[in-house]
């Protein structure tokens, strides 16, 4: 329905921000407001849920904040404003690092998130995730992202490409050869 409100950002409150669009003002919360500076034209990526008597835009700054958002609601007993607390408690790429490491603890330590609901997270959501990180904890996935950037390849290119390899043992040459295949295709 909405995918992403472009206006000046008129007015800070503690959980949203207004952004005024062709003279119409949205009242969009978000995890934090003080990422958007008042009076700065912003894109602000949105996501619209309608209750019984209300009706709330949830924001985000990036893409993946609001990928991340929309896959954490998909489990079930995660409600988009306990979803928004954990961004506003932590970020993307550590609540992604402790589903994939099985971090319970860090999860149910997050408001409105108890064990049970971490637990239901991870079961969820561990094998749906991308970890940006990945790459640069697994040595030849480092090297091949080095010699991929020294051939002229963008950064986010190379990132996307090597997060979609699932085999952590190939080689530096291995991974190359599938990131320039996938490149031709």
């Amino acid at each position: 329905m909405y995918y992403y409100f472009h206006g000046i950002v008129t007015l800070h409150f503690k959980n949203s921000i207004v952004i005024e669009c062709n003279g119409v003002g949205y009242d969009i919360l978000v995890s934090h407001p003080e990422y958007y500076p008042i009076g700065e034209q912003q894109y602000v990526y949105v996501s619209y849920y309608s209750y019984e008597t209300e009706s709330y835009f949830f924001g985000f700054k990036t893409m993946d904040e609001k990928e991340f958002f929309l896959k954490i609601t998909s489990v079930k007993g995660i409600g988009p404003k306990t979803a928004m607390n954990m961004l506003k408690n932590s970020s993307v790429d550590r609540l992604k690092q402790a589903i994939k490491e099985n971090d319970e603890s860090y999860l149910a330590s997050l408001p409105g998130v108890g064990k049970k609901s971490a637990n239901q997270i991870i079961l969820d959501l561990k094998n749906k995730l991308i970890v940006s990180n990945d790459i640069f904890t697994n040595k030849n996935m480092k090297l091949a992202y080095d010699g991929l950037i020294s051939l002229g390849f963008k950064d986010k290119e190379i990132k996307a490409a090597l997060n979609k390899i699932t085999d952590a043992n190939l080689s530096v040459e291995e991974y190359i050869t599938i990131v320039l295949k996938n490149q031709n295709n």
